[in-house]
C-alpha cells in the first residue's frame, strides 16, 4: 500500500513539474516575442500640453505620434511652467530626450557641459517684448528708469532685456530686476511695473485679452531676435537615430500643412491661448510664407547662435565657450528629407 501511494505521489509530482516547466517556457517565449515600445520624451516651456509653432501643429495633428509609431516609438510630451531653465534641468537629469525651446537656454545648457546636440531650428525668428498694464503711464523704455521689471532668468527674454536697457542708456542698477515666472499676477497685481514676455505671451495679453500694451519689442530690433531650437540628448540620439528622423518627418509634414492649409493651421495654433486674429498676426509674420520654419541649422542660424553666445560670455551669463559647428548635427534633418 505504501509503495502504491509513493508511486502515485511521484507521478503527480512529475506531471506538476512538466506543466510548470511548460508554462514557464511559454511565458518566456511570449515575453521574448512581445514588442517593446520605446519612448521619446519631448520637453518644452509652457503651462499646457501644447508646444506651439510648427511642433504644436505636428503634435495636435498627430504627425509626431504617427511617424514615431512607424519607427517603433511612442511620444510623451512634458511641458514646464518654469520655462527654459526647467527644461534644462530635465535635460541634465535625463528626464527628457529632446527639447524644443529658445536658443538662449540651449546655449546655457551646452556651456555647462551637458551633452546635447543642436539638431534643428523650429523657428528662426522669435521675439520678446516689454509690456505694461493697459492703463499704465509708462510709454517707452526710457520711462522704466527706477521701475520694477519682471522677467524669467535664463530665458531669451533676459538677453533682450539687458540689450534694450543698454541701448536706451539705462544701467541694470537703475532699475529693479525681478526674476519671475508668475507673469499675470505679478504684472496685474502691481508687484512689478513692466514685464518682459515672449511673442506668444505678448499676443495673448495685448491682442487677445487687450489687458496690456507693448512699449517695446525686438521686432523693431532684428539683431536681438532669437530662435526656437530642437536639441537632443547626445546619447539618446546616438542610440535612437530613427526617432529623431521620424520627428523631422513630422515637422516637415506640419510645415507643409501651414503653407498649404493655412486656415486649418491657424485653428490649431489658437491652442496657445490666442484668438484667430492674434494667431494670424503672430504666425503670419512673413506674410504667410512660413520660411521662418527653416528646420535646418543653416549658416544664418549658426551666426545667431554665435552672436548670442558672445553676448552671454561678455555679460558673464556663461563662463565657457564651445565650438558651435561641433554642436550642430543636421544628419537627422537630412535623412528625413531623402
Amino acid at each position: 500500500m505504501k509503495k502504491k501511494l509513493l508511486s502515485m505521489f511521484l507521478a503527480a509530482t512529475t506531471v506538476f513539474m512538466l506543466v510548470g516547466c511548460g508554462n514557464s517556457k511559454q511565458a518566456e517565449n511570449t515575453k521574448s516575442t512581445e514588442k517593446v515600445e520605446k519612448v521619446v520624451r519631448i520637453g518644452f516651456p509652457g503651462t499646457q500640453n501644447f508646444i506651439g509653432g510648427v511642433a504644436g501643429v505636428a503634435q495636435e495633428k498627430k504627425y509626431i505620434d504617427d511617424e514615431l509609431s512607424k519607427a517603433g516609438y511612442k511620444v510623451e510630451y512634458k511641458p514646464f511652467a518654469a520655462a527654459g531653465p526647467a527644461v534644462n534641468e530635465a535635460l541634465t537629469a535625463k528626464e527628457v530626450d529632446i527639447a524644443i525651446y529658445a536658443d538662449f537656454p540651449g546655449i546655457l545648457s551646452k556651456s555647462k557641459g551637458v551633452e546635447t546636440s543642436l539638431i534643428g531650428i523650429a523657428d528662426n525668428y522669435i521675439t520678446s517684448a516689454i509690456i505694461v498694464k493697459a492703463d499704465s503711464t509708462i510709454s517707452s523704455v526710457k520711462d522704466l528708469k527706477g521701475k520694477k521689471i519682471g522677467f524669467a532668468k535664463g530665458t531669451y527674454m533676459q538677453k533682450y532685456l539687458y540689450q534694450i536697457l543698454d541701448a536706451n542708456g539705462i544701467a541694470q542698477s537703475d532699475v529693479e530686476l525681478i526674476n519671475t515666472t508668475d507673469f499675470d499676477s505679478a504684472l496685474y497685481g502691481g508687484a512689478i511695473d513692466a514685464l518682459v514676455v515672449t511673442d506668444t505671451q505678448e499676443a495673448i495679453q495685448v491682442l487677445s485679452k487687450k489687458t496690456a500694451r507693448t512699449i517695446d519689442t525686438s521686432k523693431n530690433h532684428p539683431d536681438i531676435t532669437a530662435q526656437s531650437v530642437v536639441i537632443g540628448n547626445s546619447k539618446f540620439l546616438a542610440e535612437n537615430k530613427e526617432a529623431a528622423v521620424a520627428l523631422f518627418k513630422a515637422l516637415k509634414e506640419a510645415k507643409t500643412l501651414m503653407k498649404e492649409n493655412t486656415g486649418e493651421a491657424y485653428d490649431v495654433l489658437t491652442k496657445s491661448g490666442l484668438d484667430k486674429e492674434a494667431t494670424k498676426s503672430l504666425y503670419g509674420k512673413d506674410n504667410g510664407k512660413f520660411d521662418y520654419v527653416s528646420l535646418k541649422v543653416d549658416d544664418a542660424a549658426k551666426k545667431k547662435i554665435n552672436d548670442s553666445k558672445k553676448f552671454m560670455l561678455d555679460n558673464n551669463l556663461i563662463s565657457k565657450d564651445y565650438d558651435t559647428d561641433k554642436w550642430v548635427d543636421n544628419s537627422f534633418y537630412e535623412e528625413a528629407n531623402k
